[in-house]
């Protein structure tokens, strides 16, 4: 009896273990169930959003950004490839391996490398950012665990310093800085697309074939109103004329009259945007429009259309000059180089007598003198499609001291930028009417159609047609028999005004620092050009307007009349009447070296033979002849300008692209397509695009029915729409 109740207990005991036990379970089979049907059913998209995150990544896909054209299309800013190189360090296996290779490519330290490639902190970091195709030496094609090889568009600035601070730059980003690259940034950038890429097991990124990617638009078109040559002639005589006078700086402008649209726009110094450096910062700057200056002498246009238009004055009227010294209120004198008693306006114009316009300045009086001088646009910003303008500053007549006026007449206590004074002087030459300038003449979308286009904007009536006419004979008169005689051109009559002015020093007007300039334009009883020019500081002994910015502007005005042929038109014409290398032409005198990276062997060599240039061909060691060839690398680089007559041999580097034949792709045939659609048959195929011109497509490179590889680049030949 004993035993069988020790046998119950022991019974009972279990029995409440076992349950005990299997309500454990219960209570974690529970907990284990609630944790499955939140997962996933309550919250399933949330967790489904969580895992596709570790092993999916949404890739910006950047458009190619517009190309900037001159007025004859000439390409003055495109675009190339470069590369970007990151790494996932949680999926790199063999860190050693690619910071050595890294370092001894791009000449760094190991270590450097090394310490991101071993940062487990995070998924992604950028080993090197848009190297070029010509420095990385094969590691397009490297295969590393982990390793992430990026292709990102690269500007391309095609001539160089040419231009460089209207065109402006970009950041490592694409976006503008600069220039109309700032300034037209939106219709430039185009709009991101983007890919949904995921990692497999070795850490390497594909597509996501279930999710289709947004392909991005490529940005707009833009056309400016600049000459390429008309630039080339003021920026190298502008830099000629800065280092024979020894001065700080310097600006020209050149301008249709007619129109208003600037044809050449350079500031001394410059910079290369393809290569800038830190020493380059003082000519990132668009001085033009961002320097404002005490004028001077060329400032006196104010008084006298101001005098003429009132008819306060005409051209006989005499002055009373004071024998070259005139004292003013608060005890001020002003000297005259001319000792003359007496002058006509004429002669003051024409001698620049300060008394003369001082005096002149107290028969217009302060308000009808700030009219004339808002009119003319100073003190207001001139609205050119520019970034950084400076409006200046011209008093109101509420704040005029009692020298204001006579010293604002001569150019003083008023601060002007270039093209404030351009923009006067064109609308003496335009029979009086105030234009807009303009830089911008066209923006044309993907498919070569025009979006907008700029035309001549007329701002007011300054002085009447007849006041306009009287004064540029005055003008005439300052080149030929007054103080701009250094601006004579044999044939050519040339209207125009000389200005010196004492540069503020330490707070205070200094006798051994100047600013000399000249403003003129041509063919004067039919204006066409317009030219202004202002250099900053001169150390070389003269610094008078006269005598160092007047043969500046002759010898861009030389180089013009030479390149433009006929003056006698409305509209100027740019065609080329010269030989040798004075002229850009890119399509008589030179030639643009095609991009050839990355094509068949083949393909390459019959590109080249179709251009007229010869070939050297760098072959790989150890290869058969029947391997798939393609460039690796060339020199010179693609699309380097070149004399046509250079004789220039390109160098071909290539290598062997171990392919089978099933990877090749053939190359579609789009001539007679649009741009558009050309562009998305390619895409679809398969190809990357490089675009010359606009509209209907009339040739491709590599031909149609080729064989090429994956992501070849085809170059579509488009014809132009003007």
């Amino acid at each position: 009896m004993e035993s069988l109740k020790k046998i119950l207990s022991f019974c009972a005991s279990f029995r409440a273990k076992v349950g005990f036990i299997s309500l454990v379970f219960l209570l974690i089979f529970s907990v284990i169930l609630y944790k499955l049907v939140n997962v996933q059913i309550i919250n399933s998209a949330k967790y489904k959003i969580a895992a596709r995150k570790q092993y999916e990544e949404k890739i910006k896909i950047t458009p190619s950004r517009g190309l900037i054209y001159d007025r004859n299309m000439n390409v003055l800013v495109s675009n190339s490839l470069q590369y970007s190189f990151a790494v996932d360090p949680t999926m790199v296996t063999k860190p050693d391996s690619i910071a050595n290779m890294f370092a001894r490519i791009f000449k760094k330290d190991k270590s450097e490398y090394l310490s991101k490639i071993t940062n487990k902190n995070t998924s992604f970091v950028y080993l090197e950012r848009k190297a070029d195709v010509a420095n990385i030496q094969g590691l397009d094609s490297a295969d590393f665990d982990g390793l992430i090889i990026l292709k990102e568009p690269k500007r391309v600035y095609n001539y160089g310093r040419l231009a460089s601070q209207v065109l402006g730059y970009t950041n490592m980003e694409g976006a503008g800085l600069s220039g109309i690259e700032q300034s037209m940034e939106t219709e430039l950038a185009g709009k991101d697309g983007f890919v949904i890429m995921q990692r497999d097991g070795k850490g390497q990124y594909k597509p996501n074939m279930d999710i289709p990617k947004k392909e991005p638009v490529n940005g707009n078109n833009i056309v400016l109103t600049l000459d390429i040559n008309i630039q080339k002639f003021a920026e190298e005589e502008l830099e000629r004329g800065v280092k024979e006078t020894s001065s700080l700086s310097g600006k020209v402008i050149v301008t249709n009259v007619k129109t208003g649209e600037i044809l050449g726009m350079a500031s001394y110094p410059s910079y290369d945007p393809n290569n800038i450096l830190i020493s380059d910062t003082a000519g990132f700057m668009n001085r033009t429009i961002s320097d404002v200056y005490e004028p001077g002498s060329t400032f006196k246009v104010v008084a006298a259309s101001a005098a003429l238009e009132e008819k306060l004055m005409d051209k006989m009227s005499l002055i009373n000059t004071e024998n070259g010294h005139y004292s003013l209120a608060n005890d001020v004198t002003m000297e005259d180089e001319h000792k003359a008693a007496t002058m006509t306006f004429q002669q003051a114009l024409e001698q620049s007598s300060n008394i003369g316009f001082m005096k002149i300045s107290q028969k217009i009086g302060p308000e009808r003198f700030y009219k004339y001088a808002r009119d003319f646009g100073f003190g207001i910003s001139t609205g050119i499609e520019l970034p950084g303008e400076n409006k200046g500053i011209l008093k109101r007549p509420i704040d005029f001291s009692p020298i204001s006026l006579p010293y604002m007449a001569i150019g003083y206590e008023v601060l002007i930028n270039a093209m404030q004074l351009t923009s006067a002087y064109s609308t003496v030459a335009n029979n009086g009417v105030l234009l807009k300038p303009y830089i911008i003449k066209k923006e044309t979308g993907l498919d070569g159609q025009t979006i907008f286009e700029n035309s001549p904007v007329e701002i007011r009536q300054v002085i009447s047609q007849n006041t306009a006419k009287l004064l540029s004979t005055l003008m005439i008169g300052v080149v030929e028999t007054g103080t701009a005689t250094d601006a004579q051109i044999g044939g050519v009559k040339i209207a125009g005004k000389t200005g010196t002015a004492q540069r503020v020093v330490d707070g205070k007007h200094s006798s051994g620092s100047h600013t000399g300039s000249f403003v003129g334009f041509f063919p004067a009883d039919n204006p066409q050009f317009l030219i202004t020019v202002i250099l900053d500081d001169p150390k070389g002994g003269q610094f008078y307007g006269g005598k160092i910015a007047a043969p500046v502007f002759k010898r861009v005005a030389e180089r013009i009349i030479g390149f433009s042929g006929n003056l006698n038109l409305n509209e100027p014409k740019f065609e080329s009447k010269t030989n040798g290398s004075d002229v850009i032409n890119v399509s008589n005198n030179s030639i643009v070296i095609p991009n050839l990276q990355n094509l068949k062997l083949q393909d390459a060599k019959d590109i080249l033979r179709e251009v007229k240039l010869t070939y050297e061909i760098i072959y790989p060691e150890n290869f058969n002849p029947g391997d798939f060839l393609v460039v690796e690398s060339q020199q010179p680089e693609p699309n380097t300008k070149v004399d046509i007559n250079s004789k220039t041999t390109v160098k071909l580097v290539v290598k062997n692209k171990n392919t089978d034949v099933k990877n090749v792709l053939l190359v579609p045939d789009v001539k007679g397509y649009s741009l558009r659609k050309a562009i998305n048959v390619l895409s679809a195929s398969g190809f990357d695009i490089d675009i010359n011109g606009s509209g209907e497509v009339i040739d491709q490179m590599p031909k149609s029915g080729s064989s090429q590889l994956p992501n070849s680049k085809i170059t579509l030949f488009c014809k132009q729409i003007n």
